[in-house]
């Protein structure tokens, strides 16, 4: 499959969880459904967002499947199966094969300090187990890991390496992965407040977890930079960012789940412990947030 065929805009997913903090099938299908018909592109199943890292493995491997048949081919399924160890990624990304799913992501191994050697060590491992392209998840904030370039341009010599999901507000670094990587490696925007500057920076998509609340949004954004119409960037970031800015008051795990409350696609807005659980107060500052703004209730 062309790297072409991978650009776009894709969720990544929340995992919606009944108030005992079991997962909840009927309200993933239900979201992916309603994600589906405001023309995503894919989705990125069981990253941060998705509280993976929370999850146990035969509770990732169900939410991927759970994915894959509600998605029913529509969009593409970018499997994240990162986890500290490399043999526990590979049992994760072995599953993603059989399941059925286009591509695998993992997060750079964190909380033990490995060099870029055991990094760059630990992608060949994982892609040597299976034939699914990888994809690059650099999230520095979270990790504490910062990859050189010299790391990506050595990825990008590897067929089965194709990209990388950058989170990072260091729009200078995508820009030079971009110059020294080619044209083919695929870079997607994953901070979504800089969404407008990284598809400028040559970003080819974006996976962000705001686009679980207003999918339609970036998908606008994406199809006015791929035709070239930059000036409407601006003022759909505006709009987008309005929303971040009520969001990154709150715990974003948790503010999220409760707008798809709001929205009919969560049964339940739980987040696993030891996520914080919104207060009836913050609650009730969210909904009059939602009932003010149209792009949410979409």
């Amino acid at each position: 499959m062309a790297h072409e065929d991978y650009k776009g805009i894709y969720p990544a997913l929340l995992t919606p969880m009944l108030e005992d903090g079991s997962i909840d099938e009927r309200s993933l299908q239900r979201h992916v459904e309603r994600l589906l018909s405001q023309g995503v592109h894919g989705f990125y199943v069981g990253g941060s967002t998705g509280e993976a890292f929370m999850l146990d493995r035969e509770e990732r491997m169900r939410i991927l499947e759970t994915v894959i048949r509600a998605n029913d081919g529509k969009g593409k399924i970018i499997a994240h199966v990162g986890s500290i160890g490399t043999r526990e990624t590979i049992k994760l990304a072995r599953h993603a094969e059989e399941a059925g799913a286009d591509m695998l992501s993992a997060v750079v191994p964190f909380y033990y300090k490995a060099g870029m050697k055991e990094i760059r060590d630990h992608y060949l491992t994982i892609m040597t187990a299976t034939k699914l392209p990888m994809l690059i998840y650099h999230f520095p904030g979270a990790t504490g890991v910062s990859l050189s370039m010299d790391f990506y341009e050595e990825m990008a010599k590897e067929e089965q390496c194709i990209g990388v999901k950058f989170t990072s507000l260091n729009l200078f670094e995508m820009q030079q992965i971009r110059a020294r990587c080619g044209k083919d490696f695929l870079i997607f925007n994953g901070h979504d407040e800089v969404y407008a500057a990284g598809a400028l920076m040559g970003a080819d998509g974006a996976i962000g977890s705001t686009f679980n609340m207003m999918p339609g949004l970036f998908v606008e954004m994406f199809r006015c930079a791929s035709s070239g119409q930059w000036e409407k960037l601006p003022k759909l970031q505006e709009q987008a960012n309005e929303i971040i800015a009520d969001l990154v008051r709150y715990d974003v795990i948790a503010y999220e789940k409760y707008v798809a409350h709001l929205q009919g696609s969560l049964a339940h807005p739980t987040a696993r412990q030891p996520l914080p659980q919104l207060t009836a107060q913050q609650q009730e500052e969210i909904r009059r947030f939602f009932a003010g703004n149209s792009l949410l209730k979409l």
